[in-house]
């Protein structure tokens, strides 16, 4: 009785770790979505940084961008994410003038990097880095 008591001991153990790293096993899908720092690199103006708020839900993206040099926080607008490349436009006002800006980034893990297109500018490399999450935030 005591043998059979010691297996079934151990047995249920072992399911229970089995089942742990199964399910640990399961990772999330990478996602852009949360806050980001960045820099556009070599701008006319210098080094343009700020940050990106991008929000999923149901996978559809929206998101926000900010531009310190401008003061201006933008919406934008066709944002896509498939297979790790993140896309979006946006439209900042400079004094008046409207420029419009398209990028396309590569995510991988908690950075993001590719090139920003500004119309009449050229294009511009962008990194950027996911800020960490402070204990508030969920």
């Amino acid at each position: 009785m005591r043998r059979v008591s010691f297996y079934l001991i151990v047995c249920i153990l072992a399911g229970g770790v089995a089942a742990g790293c199964a399910s640990s096993a399961k990772m999330a899908a990478p996602t852009p979505a949360g806050e980001w720092d960045y820099v556009v690199l070599n701008t006319p103006q210098g080094d343009a940084t700020g940050t990106l708020m991008i929000d999923a839900e149901g996978g559809v993206y929206t998101g926000e961008i900010a531009l310190e040099m401008l003061n201006q926080v933008v919406s934008m607008t066709d944002v896509a994410f498939q297979d790790s490349t993140f896309m979006f436009k946006a439209t900042f006002d400079a004094d008046g003038q409207l420029i419009d800006t398209a990028t396309t980034m590569t995510l991988r893990g908690n950075m993001m990097t590719g090139m920003m297109d500004v119309a009449g500018f050229g294009e511009f490399t962008i990194n950027a880095t996911r800020k960490e999450m402070t204990g508030g935030e969920m």
